[in-house]
């Protein structure tokens, strides 16, 4: 069953296919999972940490920013995961996974 969703992620000439979606959503939200057990981890080892070196704050700052965006982003993505009546937002919600880890890589 091919659903035309346009030219989500510069796929220009074939439309994606809801399982395509699928496929795409489930590994985003592993991968977000993956991203945030890890940043909660190396948070607990900053937080133990006796000693927190001036030059590693800026870095954990946005490490702490990272992870409220990718954590709000899995909220969202699954609310809507699998839902064959949220299309549109389900693209929206994989491209915003993108721009985060773009913006923070």
């Amino acid at each position: 069953m091919a659903e035309d969703i346009g030219n989500a992620f510069g796929k220009s000439s074939q439309a994606y296919r809801l399982e395509d979606i699928d496929e795409m959503e489930k590994a985003s939200v592993e991968r977000a999972n993956k991203a945030i057990s890890a940043i909660e981890n190396a948070m607990a080892v900053w937080e133990a940490s006796p000693e927190k070196p001036e030059e590693l704050k800026p870095r954990i700052i946005r490490l702490k920013y990272f992870y409220e965006e990718i954590l709000g982003w899995e909220k969202k993505a699954l609310q809507t995961m699998g839902r064959r009546d949220a299309i549109g937002a389900r693209v929206e919600r994989l491209k915003e996974f993108t721009e985060i880890c773009f913006r923070y890589a």
